[in-house]
């Protein structure tokens, strides 16, 4: 199975590389139709009564704490006030994305990192920010939208620790924006500012690939914080 090169349609592997992997966003409407089967509700019902380790909570860019959702109909309940969650590593727990990110790899080798994010209609989760790694995003369940644009800032961020993400403030590049539907997916750039709204409840998996080895402080960042 060649994951990213099915995505990609008519676009070879190799051209992708050459004109938008770490240079150029994209991205291609039902392109990942065939994915969407890989993380949909009842796998995220599947994953959250496994009880993952690395599961937060957020809403409208503020971390949360509190218990975490155990079962569908729980988060649903905190759906209902606007907070939504990150999960982090869920290819550890459910075949279906293993399956999925193995093969991404064999078309794009790296260390990568796998996240879920479940948000709630009319809201948003992280505000402004930017990762070190590449992102793919699919979008698998309800409609988003992202904002994105180019990071004069901290074009090339290392793998830190921390970020100061209140230097969006200072950023003037042109802001664009993509709507997510279910099969449909985006390419940042390692370093992209960017944010979502969902329109409705909405499902979306990320797959990142860094470009370089890890450090200490990247692996404590990736409990932290995502794309």
């Amino acid at each position: 199975m060649a994951v990213l090169q099915d995505w990609l349609g008519d676009l070879s592997l190799a051209r992708f590389r050459a004109r938008h992997l770490g240079r150029v966003p994209m991205a291609r409407p039902h392109g990942a139709r065939d994915s969407v089967a890989a993380c949909d509700w009842n796998v995220l019902d599947h994953l959250l009564a496994a009880a993952p380790e690395h599961l937060l909570l957020v809403a409208r860019g503020r971390l949360l704490e509190q218990p975490a959702p155990r079962s569908l109909p729980e988060l649903r309940e905190l759906f209902a006030r606007g907070v939504g969650i990150v999960l982090h590593e869920p290819e550890r727990i459910r075949p279906e994305i293993a399956a999925v990110t193995a093969a991404f790899a064999r078309d794009l080798p790296g260390e990568q990192r796998v996240i879920v994010f479940a948000t709630a209609a009319d809201t948003h989760g992280f505000g402004w920010h930017y990762d070190p790694e590449d992102v793919f995003i699919i979008q698998t369940a309800g409609d988003k939208t992202y904002y994105f644009r180019r990071n004069t800032i901290d074009p090339e961020p290392p793998r830190a620790a921390h970020y100061d993400f209140q230097t969006f403030r200072r950023e003037t590049t042109p802001i664009m924006e993509c709507r997510l539907l279910p099969g449909d997916w985006l390419y940042l750039p390692r370093g992209y500012w960017h944010v979502a709204r969902a329109h409705s409840d909405s499902l979306s998996i990320s797959i990142g690939v860094f470009p370089d080895p890890p450090t200490e402080a990247a692996q404590r960042f990736t409990l932290r914080m995502s794309g």
